[in-house]
């Protein structure tokens, strides 16, 4: 029984530390950027790659 109530009381401590909410808010915000990253990248990757590409071919067919 004693285990169990210090076991709470370490509960309650860890709640009411503020820090802990801050580090899961900024953990939370670094993942919705991610997402959103991720996001962007995959609905404009391809377009991103053909004009790479269109670059490339002009820059090589300007050489030579």
């Amino acid at each position: 029984m004693l285990g169990r109530s210090r076991d709470m009381r370490a509960v309650r401590r860890f709640l009411r530390d503020p820090s802990g909410t801050t580090a899961i808010e900024y953990a939370l915000i670094a993942g919705l950027i991610f997402l959103a990253l991720t996001a962007a990248l995959a609905t404009y990757g391809d377009s991103a790659g053909s004009l790479f590409n269109n670059i490339k071919t002009r820059f090589l067919a300007a050489l030579s």
